[in-house]
C-alpha cells in the first residue's frame, strides 16, 4: 500500500475514533509509526488530509448514486432498500465528517465550498431519481415542488442524524447502528411510497 493511502486510512480511523478536531498530524504519524517529516512530505497539514478524505467520500457517493440515475433514465427498476443501506454504510465509514461537519467547515473555507458543491450535485441526482420513482409508481407524486425539496432535505438530515444518535447509544456500533437508522428512514418514507415498494418497506421495518 502506498504511503499516501496509508496516511489517509490511518487518519480516517483516528478521526472516526477520536474526532478530527482532536487528532493532530503527530498523532497520525505516531499511529502509523512514521516520522512527522515523512507525513508532511505527502500532506502539508491536517486540513489537506481531511479534504482528501472528503474527495474520497464524494467519489464513493457517486459510485452509489450514478448507476441508479442511469437506471432511472432507462426506466429500469431500482432496489431502494439496498440503495438506502449502501448510503448509510458510507455515512458510517466517514462518520467523523458528518459528526463534525459544522466545525470542520467553519475552519476550512475550501472544504466548505467542496461540501456545498457536493450537496448541489446530490440534489440534482435526487431529483432525477425521484421523478423516476414517481413514473415507476414507487413513490406518490408530491403536491408541490416545495414538498419534494422538503423530503429530499429531510432525507439528508435524518440519514446523518440517525447514524450519529445511534452511535452514541449502541455499545457495539456499526451494523446494528446502520440497521436502526435504515428502519427509521424507511418508516419516515413509508407515507410517500406505494405498491410493492411500500410493502417491502413495511416488511423490513417489522
Amino acid at each position: 500500500m502506498k504511503t499516501k493511502e496509508r496516511i489517509l486510512l490511518g487518519a480516517l480511523d483516528l478521526f472516526n475514533k477520536d474526532a478530527a478536531t482532536e487528532v493532530t498530524t503527530n498523532d497520525i504519524a505516531r499511529e502509523l509509526k512514521m516520522s512527522p517529516g515523512n507525513l508532511y512530505f505527502h500532506y502539508k497539514n491536517k486540513e489537506q488530509i481531511i479534504r482528501e478524505l472528503f474527495k474520497r467520500l464524494a467519489l464513493e457517493t457517486n459510485l452509489i448514486w450514478k448507476p441508479q440515475t442511469k437506471l432511472a433514465k432507462k426506466n429500469e427498476k431500482i432496489q431502494l432498500v439496498d440503495f438506502i443501506e449502501r448510503n448509510l454504510e458510507l455515512y458510517w465509514k466517514f462518520r467523523f465528517f458528518h459528526r463534525e461537519l459544522y466545525t470542520l467547515r467553519k475552519k476550512d473555507a475550501e472544504l466548505s465550498k467542496m461540501w456545498r458543491l457536493h450537496l448541489k450535485k446530490l440534489t440534482r441526482l435526487m431529483i432525477i431519481l425521484y421523478k423516476h420513482w414517481v413514473r415507476a409508481e414507487v413513490m406518490v407524486p408530491s403536491k408541490t415542488v416545495n414538498e419534494m425539496e422538503f423530503v429530499a432535505e429531510l432525507l439528508f438530515v435524518s440519514s446523518n442524524s440517525f447514524m450519529l444518535f445511534f452511535e452514541t447509544v449502541d455499545r457495539v456500533p456499526h451494523q446494528r447502528t446502520i440497521n436502526k437508522a435504515q428502519k427509521h428512514i424507511m418508516r419516515m418514507l413509508v407515507p410517500y411510497m406505494t405498491g410493492e415498494t411500500k410493502d417491502s418497506f413495511e416488511k423490513f421495518i417489522q
